[in-house]
């Protein structure tokens, strides 16, 4: 199951793009958002962008996604600084927090 993600366990080694590709799987199978319309680029799309159509209960319920499927919490500041806006920044920060809990 190495690199994986399910019911709330991750491998110790899965890499930003495992997680990317994970939070665009939760983005559409639990939040019905369609990525696929976003274009290429969508792993880079402002979550808060006109065309991309996501509400503010999507990004709390992302959160809260996120929580349960990667056993993590985001940071305050990632939130506040603007950083929980695209698939890739997220991913990001989830990759960070999942390294800093197992050299806990």
């Amino acid at each position: 199951m190495k690199g994986m993600v399910h019911l709330g366990i991750v491998s110790q080694e899965i890499s930003a793009m495992e997680i990317a590709e994970s939070l665009n799987e939760i983005l559409k199978s639990r939040l019905l958002i369609d990525t696929d319309s976003w274009g290429q680029d969508k792993y880079n799309r402002n979550f808060l962008e006109r065309n991309v159509n996501m509400k503010a209960r999507h990004l709390l319920r992302l959160y809260f996604e996120i929580e349960a499927n990667f056993g993590i919490s985001i940071p305050e500041k990632d939130i506040v600084s603007g950083d929980f806006n695209t698939i890739s920044k997220i991913s990001t920060i989830i990759h960070r927090e999942i390294k800093n809990k197992t050299t806990r």
